[in-house]
């Protein structure tokens, strides 16, 4: 996926918050609710069809069972990881594919947290965006703690910058 360099360290590895994928998982739990219910009526309504009715009952919780498993995908494999030297992005786009960026933490010039709501207030989470000196910016969505985050991208981008003094136009 990605190689780092010998003299580079991971100094954070950042998923997205666990109540993102917990909200989508409770309503999985809502969808496979309803198919006990639906199975309930059929056992006791429906005894002419009720081969018909399990067989759709089958295909439907494989169905949401398969969603399920997306979402888990998708959360665990979204991910960011800040190094001494760069950020790496790794987003998981659907069960087969991937893109991967990264950036060097001498290219930042700002970063920036939004907390978008109530509930990213109450369990710290929320959204930061590293906007580079190539005019591109980067965002992870959801992520526990971005105040945190933001301050040890800050401190390490900080150590990273090229400096005036010591570059080689510095005496022009």
């Amino acid at each position: 996926m990605f190689h780092l360099k010998p003299e580079e360290k991971i100094i954070l590895s950042i998923h997205r918050h666990w109540l993102v994928i917990a909200v989508k998982m409770t309503a999985i739990a809502i969808m496979l609710f309803i198919a006990v219910v639906f199975l309930i009526v059929a056992i006791g309504y429906l005894q002419e069809y009720l081969m018909l009715a399990i067989f759709i009952l089958t295909v439907y919780i494989l169905i949401v069972l398969l969603v399920a498993f997306i979402f888990w995908v998708d959360f665990y494999l979204d991910l960011w990881i800040v190094t001494n030297e760069r950020i790496i992005d790794i987003e998981q786009k659907g069960l087969f594919r991937r893109e991967i960026s990264e950036f060097m933490l001498s290219r930042v010039q700002d970063v920036s947290v939004e907390i978008p709501n109530f509930f990213a207030t109450i369990f710290k989470f929320g959204n930061i965006t590293v906007q580079t000196a190539g005019l591109q910016s980067f965002t992870a969505k959801d992520i526990p703690h971005p105040e945190q985050a933001k301050n040890i991208i800050l401190e390490y981008a900080k150590k990273n910058q090229i400096h005036p003094v010591n570059s080689p136009l510095s005496g022009i």
